[in-house]
């Protein structure tokens, strides 16, 4: 066995901080040794290697009800209210968190605190996870473009991702559904990947009948009134 690295050194290999590392080996996602009478964690190489190749895909836990999925999935999820929105939103969130992802929260100015109120409800240290880069948060961007680049950036820089974007956001920048639909397509053909999951929610009461059907067509999961099913529309990626 090499040297085996102190967890500040494993923390820059990886490139994530100490208490990301922390948490990892104590929800026992990530092998480490104790090493002295302090029990210090020290890390082999080749663990942290396979930690940031884990293989082929499969499926990993939604954190709706009982729901497992491939770990490349792109899901819609149509609401009613706010209620459901959050409580969505929120258990998604912390199942990703739990499993060690770093989570990417697309919402509105308004909608955004309510989220991180809950997950700190469950007891996240949401300040902390902000700090370190496992929870970013955003307001959405002006045209697809600009919320490609951002987007692409934040899932090039983890092994681990998942994304909820409550489109209400894109409501509040009057996005068209030609917008929607490039940003869609996108994510189909060039995001979606092995440990990285999608969530897009929107709301049946806001949005007309043509983004409704147009969401049907790009995603290949369906979540709805709590049943997730496969979508028979789907139309693969574009």
């Amino acid at each position: 066995m090499d040297k085996l690295l102190t967890i500040k050194e494993a923390a820059l290999f990886l490139n994530v901080s100490e208490m990301s590392l922390r948490r990892w080996t104590n929800a026992g996602q990530l092998k480490c040794y104790r090493v002295g009478g302090n029990k210090e964690r020290r890390f082999d190489r080749q663990d942290l290697i396979n930690f940031l190749n884990p293989g082929q895909r499969g499926t990993t836990p939604l954190g709706l009800g009982d729901h497992k999925v491939d770990n490349s999935s792109h899901i819609v999820q149509f609401y009613q209210s706010l209620d459901e929105s959050l409580a969505t939103g929120i258990n998604y969130i912390s199942k990703g968190l739990s499993l060690g992802e770093k989570a990417l929260v697309v919402s509105t100015a308004a909608r955004l605190p309510l989220l991180l109120e809950g997950l700190g409800n469950r007891g996240f240290p949401v300040e902390n996870l902000i700090g370190d880069g496992s929870i970013i948060t955003d307001t959405g961007r002006s045209i697809p473009a600009e919320q490609i680049q951002f987007m692409t950036k934040a899932v090039s820089t983890t092994r681990g991702f998942r994304l909820l974007g409550d489109m209400a956001w894109a409501l509040e920048k009057k996005w068209s559904l030609d917008d929607l639909t490039i940003l869609e397509n996108y994510t189909n053909s060039a995001l979606a990947d092995k440990n990285k999951l999608f969530l897009c929610q929107y709301d049946i009461e806001q949005f007309p009948a043509s983004v409704a059907m147009m969401a049907l067509d790009t995603h290949p999961l369906t979540s709805y009134r709590g049943e997730l099913k496969e979508s028979p529309y789907f139309a693969g990626t574009a």
